[in-house]
């Protein structure tokens, strides 16, 4: 994998069930996937921790139960290796999962059904800089604009490996350099912030957020 390519992996969570594929999965993940109440949002689950670990597997060069997944302090998984190891992160909603991946640090992704920005109207304040709230468009158009904000910031506090725990409305997101953050704590303006878009993400919104500003994108239609 080359320096400075974030690849787009696409899991289609409508496939039918492939149960074989657990053994790949460890105790805890296990223990995870049996704490789901409903049977279908485990399979969900499931199906994208096993496609997560066989891409990592490709990279790494071990076994998909091999790869060493463990959690940071605020819950982001990462790889557990010395050296140089690939930067990885996993969204997904309803039918459609992503995984995004680079060779060269962390990497955050997020994903939401077009569906969610009609559930953001009335709650800009809770994640939406004063200024961003300023310049949303009114109309039918407020609905898109709120999605495309909020996928942007989760992917960035993804990058980050910090979630929630730093307050979305403390960040200001713009269009240029790719959606950069300018204003925040420290290191977000180091993080660009990208859409993405394509048929092969229909009814969907996303955007993906890594360290620096030249990325190369690899996503499902150029596979």
């Amino acid at each position: 994998m080359n320096s400075g390519v974030i690849e787009i992996h696409r899991v289609d969570l409508t496939a039918p069930f492939d149960a074989e594929g657990i053994g790949v999965l460890n105790a805890s993940e296990r223990l995870r996937a049996d704490a789901f109440r409903f049977r279908a949002d485990a399979e969900r689950w499931i199906t994208c921790r096993v496609a997560l670990r066989r891409i990592l597997s490709e990279l790494v060069g071990v076994p998909p139960e091999r790869v060493p997944i463990v959690l940071n302090a605020f819950g982001k998984p990462r790889m557990d290796a010395a050296g140089n190891v690939p930067g990885f992160n996993l969204s997904h909603c309803r039918d459609l999962a992503l995984i995004a991946v680079r060779a060269d640090g962390d990497v955050g992704i997020d994903i939401e059904h077009i569906d969610r920005g009609v559930d953001l109207l009335e709650c800009e304040s809770s994640f939406c800089h004063a200024d961003e709230i300023a310049s949303l468009p009114f109309g039918e158009a407020r609905a898109a604009a709120l999605l495309d904000l909020w996928t942007g910031k989760e992917a960035l506090l993804k990058a980050l490996g910090t979630g929630f725990s730093i307050p979305p409305e403390s960040i200001r997101l713009h269009a240029k350099d790719g959606r950069r953050s300018d204003q925040g704590p420290a290191r977000l303006d180091e993080i660009t912030v990208m859409r993405l878009d394509g048929p092969w993400l229909a009814g969907h919104r996303a955007a993906v957020a890594a360290d620096g500003t030249k990325f190369t994108l690899k996503h499902p239609s150029q596979a």
